[in-house]
Parts: C-alpha cells; sequence; structure tokens
C-alpha cells in the first residue's frame, strides 16, 4: 500500500511540476512574443525614416535590437545603411548577426560579399555570393549572379564571370537594369580580346538604357565603343 500511495504521490507531484513548468513556458513566450512585437514596432517605424531621416532610423533599427537582440532584419538595414555611410567595419559586424540568425539568409550573404569586395577581398566576396545563390527560395539571384561575375572578373577568372552573367541574364523578370549585365559582358569581352562580341554587347546595353539613364551611362557606353573603335590586335583598354 506504501509503494502504491507513494506512486501516486509522485504522480501528484509530477502533475503540479508539469502545470507549473507549462505555466512558466507560458508566460516566458507571452513575454517573448511581447519583446518581439516591440521591436518589430521599432523597426518598422525606423523604416518609415530610411529616405527622409536616416540618423533616426539608425537609432530605431539599434533599439530594435536592443529589445530583440534576434532581429534579423533590423540587422540587415543597419548593414545597408553603415555600408551606405562608408562605415564597412559596422556594416560586416550586422551582416554576420544577420547570417547567424538565418544561414540562410542570401540577402545577407550577397550584401556581405558587396562589402568584402568594396575592399578588395574577392575571394571573401565570392565565397559570400555563391552562398546567397545556394538558397533556392532567394528572390534576387540575378543580382548575386551579376555581383559573383564581376568579382570572379577582378580575378582573372573571365570563363566562370561569362557564365555567372549568363545566369544572371537567364533570370525572369531581372531585378537589376539589363543594361547593367550587357555593360559587365562587354568590359569581359574587351579584357579577353573580343572586340566584336565586346561592341555588340556595348550596344545591347545602350539599347536596354531606361529613359531615366540616358545620361551617363550613355555616355560611358559611347565611349567604351569609341575605344574600341582604335582598337587593334585585340588590344584591351583600361575600365573603370
Amino acid at each position: 500500500m506504501r509503494l502504491r500511495r507513494t506512486v501516486r504521490y509522485v504522480c501528484w507531484k509530477s502533475f503540479i511540476g508539469t502545470c507549473v513548468l507549462m505555466s512558466l513556458v507560458g508566460c516566458v513566450t507571452e513575454a517573448a512574443l511581447k519583446r518581439q512585437s516591440e521591436a518589430e514596432g521599432q523597426f518598422k517605424l525606423g523604416l518609415s525614416y530610411v529616405h527622409t531621416d536616416l540618423q533616426n532610423a539608425i537609432v530605431l533599427f539599434e533599439r530594435a535590437i536592443d529589445i530583440d537582440p534576434n532581429h534579423h532584419d533590423a540587422h540587415l538595414e543597419l548593414g545597408i545603411v553603415y555600408g551606405s555611410r562608408g562605415r564597412l567595419d559596422a556594416a560586416e559586424e550586422h551582416y554576420k548577426q544577420a547570417i547567424r540568425i538565418d544561414s540562410d539568409s542570401s540577402e545577407a550573404h550577397n550584401n556581405l560579399g558587396t562589402v568584402y569586395a568594396r575592399q578588395a577581398q574577392w575571394d571573401r566576396a565570392i565565397e559570400e555570393y555563391r552562398k546567397a545563390l545556394e538558397n533556392p527560395m532567394y528572390p534576387w539571384p540575378d543580382t548575386a549572379y551579376y555581383n559573383l561575375a564581376r568579382s570572379l572578373s577582378k580575378i582573372g577568372e573571365h570563363d566562370e564571370a561569362l557564365i555567372a552573367l549568363r545566369n544572371a541574364r537567364s533570370i525572369v523578370p531581372l531585378s537589376i537594369p539589363a543594361m547593367l549585365i550587357h555593360k559587365e559582358f562587354g568590359r569581359i569581352y574587351e579584357k579577353i580580346g573580343e572586340i566584336e562580341l565586346a561592341r555588340a554587347s556595348y550596344q545591347e546595353a545602350i539599347e536596354a538604357i531606361e529613359a531615366d539613364d540616358q545620361g551617363t551611362y550613355r555616355d560611358q557606353l559611347e565611349e567604351y565603343l569609341r575605344n574600341l573603335e582604335t582598337t587593334s590586335d585585340g588590344e584591351k583598354h583600361h575600365q573603370p
């Protein structure tokens, strides 16, 4: 009898303990959800200031992270903001935090690659662009392919760069101007001495320019074409 009573007593203790634990878990979950909601509110408010009051946007994004250190999008936006201000160390740190929170974050990988590319760290940039492309759900793979092509070209991997550009061009719809892809084709073809292909690519780029881009890009591309006219025996011109 004692054994049975002991078992019943233990069972009641276990039941009560489970109830208390579930109650505590419920409280913790409710508190966590409240923090996430508060952080999201600060984040969305920050987004509303991005184009009008960037400093205030930064404060709000930072506040969102203070409330919820795992707010992926706040880290991502701070990376973009700091990158635009030339604060590459800060941008890198926030992109890494975004990746820590979500290792499949293609946008964070792509943007981190761009931070490395701006510092001529081509191998690291290439690695990040390729990681961005590993995610089949990435909505803007043409951007990562284009960036990958530019970095590959910088280290002399022109054949791989052309493959990446063809992959970028195949994405429908494009998230970047087609002109940029054609222009990069032209630059690479010019580097490897394929002058006719370069000329055709630059011409395609001119034709692809949207109305609001007519000025600077058209002038630059027409200069490239004039340079090609003076090219002989595959001589390559330096391109910025």
